[in-house]
């Protein structure tokens, strides 16, 4: 009879081979594209005609998408080739060989191949490797066979209904596709700002949260059914602020290529920082500061690429010196295990939902933020972030405190100069 305990051994065995397999297939796939794109471009092929077609017929934003697609890809090999160079398992190889060799001589076949995989597992390359990409790879694969195709029908079959309700109808011009784009901002920063803030959704969204590490297989990382929670929000509003299902499709492509890109970690883009682009665009500074569990950081930076409803609702933050980014949701996880990452929030939800008394209590735990109890809200978000800037406001302080009168409470000077 298996206890407990052996189950999650095997389990763990079976999540590290699904792994593997997934991530030698995605890689290769991967790298294979970005070189032969490469080798073609030399030839004016490949990458190089990506680019330059659309720009010959005039559609624009396509180019910059093959841009910033070709970058994408450019970082996530970087980053896991420097990450190889870092942990070099192959350093002093001729020794480790002889050693191996001593170790090996007297085992038979299969003891030989458990000694390798556990000699293999231990080293400081593969525990990292694990750490940094097991579950965001096991997440990719997951969503991508059980959840992408549909909730791309659900925007497509939502669209056309709700499109009759358009208050108005805006022009296909330049300031149209930019309110369209301003609107879908908002209804991002609405799901996703009640993806933080509503602990039943904060279960849909955690994952993407969990991984203690930031690098672009984290931008795969989400819950199968949370697309559909942010197709009912978006898509009627959307609709009846007038942007046309048209653009909605193109918006999807630029929102999930630029998404992707901020998703960069500090392996691949050191400082995540865009100079004067900064104050304009999201960045892969900024998205940091979202995926950081500080107090000073968390539940900020809903937006993806452009920073204005942040802004306007008072939820932006800068990457600050003096505060280093920890990465992760702030309960105790299990970085390598996949249901831990992936439904550790609903197991979390359930055992509190039945070890709290009362009907009402036991909806206000869904819909109530998380880290609030029937007896306290101390440990919420919202609250420990205030605890957190007493005597320190000037951390949090934006433009927009400027604009609207707010004082520079215990603000040292060079802050006041360059906020």
């Amino acid at each position: 009879m298996f206890n407990n305990a052996k189950i999650a051994r095997i389990w763990n065995r079976v999540e590290n081979i699904f792994f593997l397999g997934f991530a030698i297939s995605i890689l290769w796939i991967t790298v294979n594209g970005f070189f032969d794109g490469t080798w073609k471009s030399i030839s004016g092929m490949g990458f190089l005609q990506d680019i330059t077609d659309p720009v010959n017929k005039k559609i624009y934003y396509k180019a910059a998408l093959a841009i910033i697609s070709i970058l994408t890809t450019f970082f996530l090999l970087f980053e896991m080739v420097k990450l190889f160079l870092h942990f070099n398992p192959f350093k002093q190889f001729s020794a480790k060989r002889q050693d191996l060799r001593k170790e090996l001589h007297l085992l038979g076949l299969f003891p030989k191949i458990r000694y390798l995989t556990k000699r293999a597992g231990n080293s400081m390359f593969m525990k990292e490797l694990f750490r940094r990409y097991k579950t965001n790879f096991l997440a990719k694969v997951f969503n991508e066979y059980i959840s992408k195709l549909f909730i791309i029908f659900v925007y497509i079959e939502m669209m056309p209904y709700f499109h009759k309700f358009a208050l108005f109808t805006i022009p296909n011009t330049w300031y149209g596709w930019l309110y369209a784009y301003l609107m879908w901002e908002l209804t991002y920063w609405i799901w996703h700002y009640l993806g933080h803030r509503v602990r039943l959704f904060w279960c849909l969204h955690s994952p993407h949260h969990a991984p203690a590490e930031m690098n672009l297989t984290v931008a795969w990382v989400h819950f199968f059914a949370e697309g559909y929670y942010t197709a009912i929000i978006q898509v009627p509003l959307l609709m009846l602020f007038g942007v046309t299902p048209e653009m909605v499709a193109i918006i999807l492509v630029i929102d999930g290529t630029w998404g992707t890109f901020i998703h960069a970690g500090e392996d691949a883009f050191k400082n995540g920082r865009l100079g004067f682009l900064e104050k304009i665009l999201i960045t892969p500074s900024h998205h940091r500061v979202h995926h950081a569990k500080n107090p000073l950081y968390i539940d900020t930076n809903f937006c993806v690429l452009l920073p204005f409803w942040d802004w306007l609702f008072g939820t932006l933050q800068n990457e600050k010196q003096e505060v280093k980014i920890e990465y992760g949701i702030t309960r105790e996880t299990e970085v390598t295990n996949f249901i831990d990452m992936y439904f550790g929030e609903c197991i979390c939800l359930f055992k509190d939902l039945k070890a709290t008394p009362g009907f009402v209590n036991k909806i206000k735990l869904l819909f109530f933020p998380p880290g609030w109890r029937p007896d306290s809200n101390v440990h919420t978000a919202k609250v420990v972030r205030q605890n957190f800037l007493k005597g320190k406001e000037y951390l949090a302080r934006t433009s927009r405190d400027q604009i609207f009168g707010r004082s520079a409470i215990n603000e040292p000077a060079a802050e006041i100069q360059n906020s």
